[in-house]
């Protein structure tokens, strides 16, 4: 089984996240949007964390200067 790649983020989430809808999210100052959410794993005041079909995404808050980092995991 192949597995999904692992992108971490540090930006900031336009809410709500939901499983079956996009998720647009802003890092380094361009707003983006994914592919529909499959799964909410987690939500806490500092990150979010969701997986879509091919990607899991985890989106830091915690910084003003927002940039993305990417691994296959």
């Amino acid at each position: 089984m192949k597995q999904k790649r692992f992108l971490f983020i540090y930006g900031k989430v336009a809410h709500p996240v939901l499983k079956g809808m996009t998720a647009k999210y802003c890092s380094n100052g361009t707003w983006k949007e994914t592919a529909r959410v499959k799964r909410v794993v987690e939500v806490t005041e500092e990150h979010i964390k969701f997986e879509t079909d091919r990607i899991r995404y985890c989106i830091e808050f915690g910084t003003e200067n927002a940039c993305a980092l990417s691994a296959v995991a």
